[in-house]
């Protein structure tokens, strides 16, 4: 758990806990969200609606994959408003199809509809663990929940360079193979497998899987991070 001394929450951070494969996995996903929010000082119906939506999340991670390498993630997100990101990872690949209607009847995937009315946005996207020595991929499921633009925090300010070396050593750490930094006047060239992100002073960029630019604000490196091995891992 988080101490009392533990710093807010900023914009390019992120905070991870194991969940347990029992029972208790929902309980403890909403406790370890429920510390981070107030942590932030965000509003008490807001974290009502962030612990019941994670506890729905966690309890499928339980359910659907048997809790295996199931891990919580939050993070803050800067764009296009700011927004709480809470990602539920479990090691079953196969990606949970998210509500089309926010029916709260329906006899099926009620879990996922009381999520999507309660966050502001919901997906799902392929991943990989983060607490594991040896990285596993599987999925990772997400909700957002909008923050009031005063609470955002300063984020640290770092150069291209440090934004590259720090993506590096991130994706490494998830199995990547993210081996080169190319630096130039006014931005760095990151290799990652067979991917080329640029990132310049306010910029991730690279070219998406449809052909068009991918672009990310370099606050947003948890994004960035995440949006870059769903790329390489998709089929």
């Amino acid at each position: 758990m988080l101490s009392s001394d533990t710093p807010v929450l900023m914009a390019g951070e992120a905070r991870v806990f194991p969940l347990p494969p029992d029972r208790t996995c929902a309980s403890v996903a909403r406790s370890a969200l429920s510390i981070v929010m107030h942590e932030m000082g965000l509003p008490a119906d807001l974290i009502d609606d962030g612990t019941l939506a994670v506890s729905e999340l966690s309890t499928n991670a339980l359910v659907h994959a048997n809790g295996e390498a199931a891990e919580l993630w939050v993070w803050v997100r800067t764009t296009p408003h700011p927004a709480l990101v809470v990602s539920v990872f479990d090691a079953d690949p196969r990606e949970l199809v998210t509500p089309v209607c926010r029916d709260l009847l329906a006899e099926s995937g009620k879990g996922l509809a009381i999520v999507a009315a309660l966050a502001e946005d919901m997906g799902t996207h392929c991943s990989r663990s983060r607490l594991r020595p040896c990285p596993v991929s599987g999925k990772a499921v997400w909700f957002s929940l909008a923050l009031p633009d005063a609470w955002l925090e300063p984020c640290e300010t770092v150069t291209p360079l440090q934004a590259g070396c720090g993506l590096l050593i991130e994706l490494c750490l998830r199995g990547l193979f993210a081996a080169h930094i190319n630096e130039f006047d006014t931005s760095v060239l990151v290799t990652v497998e067979e991917l080329c992100v640029e990132i310049t002073s306010t910029h991730y960029t690279w070219c998406g899987a449809d052909g068009e630019l991918v672009h990310v604000p370099l606050p947003n490196t948890q994004e960035a991070i995440e949006a870059i091995i769903a790329h390489v891992d998709s089929p």
